[in-house]
């Protein structure tokens, strides 16, 4: 038996989709060769999973095999073009049809929420805020699989690397507060993430004293990241560079006792290495992601939370509501015996 699953991006979805691959192989036993076509950005994230037998970046490798089942994940056109060149038995997710994009009735339930819905975008919305379960929850019905746990396979040079960048401290708290630029409305405000980090390193938080906060970013959100660690200069404050690969910011965050997130890649790697966070939705939808037990989360309280809207209303995401979430999840009080 030999499936592919198409999956190329975005980060933090190959992260979590990656997940099945150990369910797949568990329920299909030792006879299932599974293949993945992902981009070469997310190689990274998947070629220490022990669960995936190839793993691949263009559809010519996947060209010379009949697949008994196809998961088709992604819905851009050109890859699309690309499921649509492979031979498959049967194909789940989104497919071309003529020159357009839909998807298989046995992804209704995750397609129906997106681009191409079927219904149109207005109620595609509408749909993504009527959602009450989780992407794990929607995509065991899709791979026919009882459930998931979740999982990530580190680089340990990169786990190395990570032990001489992280400070000591009683608690070591990340914070990843932006998005790279492309999502302004998912950041959290510069004003509430520095009043967070005020809090925490005063020992006003549910962290107590002794905490240090580390502060997550790449490319230009480093360099912010920087700048407001010069701008208070405080010793347990620290700004750390993983420009070189995501294994190194999955090191990082593995590093960590706790994770105050966005919805980002950083949040789904800290999810994978069962890091207890605190994340914060504005645009995206805060059910659509699994807290598996370890997580809270704030949502925006804006009319126009959950609209995939790069510049919703942000403003209710405040530091008094992050650090009240942190509160109720009991994985951040540190007893004496840590």
């Amino acid at each position: 038996m030999h499936f592919l699953i198409v999956k190329k991006g975005a980060l933090g979805d190959v992260v979590r989709t990656s997940y099945f691959a150990k369910a797949l192989k568990a329920k299909h036993g030792a006879a299932l060769r599974l293949s993945w076509i992902t981009a070469p950005s997310s190689g990274d994230l998947l070629r220490l999973n022990p669960h995936i037998d190839d793993l691949w970046f263009d559809f010519d490798a996947a060209k010379p095999f009949r697949f008994d089942r196809i998961f088709s994940l992604d819905d851009e056109i050109e890859t699309l073009e690309g499921v649509g060149s492979l031979s498959a038995e049967s194909i789940s997710g989104a497919v071309l049809r003529g020159e357009r994009a839909t998807y298989t009735a046995d992804a209704n339930e995750w397609f129906d929420m997106g681009l191409h819905s079927r219904f149109g975008k207005q109620r595609a919305d509408e749909l993504k805020k009527l959602n009450l379960r989780s992407h794990a929850q929607i995509f065991a019905a899709i791979f026919g699989v009882p459930g998931v746990t979740p999982e990530f396979y580190l680089d340990e040079s990169c786990r190395k690397w990570a032990q001489t960048q992280l400070p000591q401290a009683k608690r070591l708290v990340g914070m990843n507060a932006y998005s790279g630029g492309r999502w302004p409305s998912k950041e959290l405000r510069p004003a509430e993430m520095q009043q967070s980090i005020d809090r925490i390193l005063s020992g006003m938080s549910p962290f107590a004293d002794g905490a240090a906060v580390v502060l997550l970013g790449a490319g230009a959100d480093f360099k912010k990241n920087q700048a407001l660690v010069a701008a208070l200069g405080n010793d347990r404050l620290v700004a750390i560079c993983t420009d070189q690969s995501v294994q190194h910011l999955a090191a990082a965050i593995a590093g960590l006792d706790y994770v105050i997130s966005s919805d980002s890649l950083a949040l789904h790697l800290a999810i994978a290495q069962h890091i207890p966070f605190t994340a914060f939705f504005s645009p995206t939808s805060a059910v659509e992601i699994d807290d598996w037990g370890i997580g809270t989360k704030v949502s925006s309280t804006a009319a126009d939370y959950c609209s995939y809207r790069k510049d919703a209303d942000n403003s209710s995401v405040t530091a008094d509501r992050i650090l009240e979430a942190i509160g109720q999840n009991p994985h951040a009080r540190r007893s004496d015996a840590g």
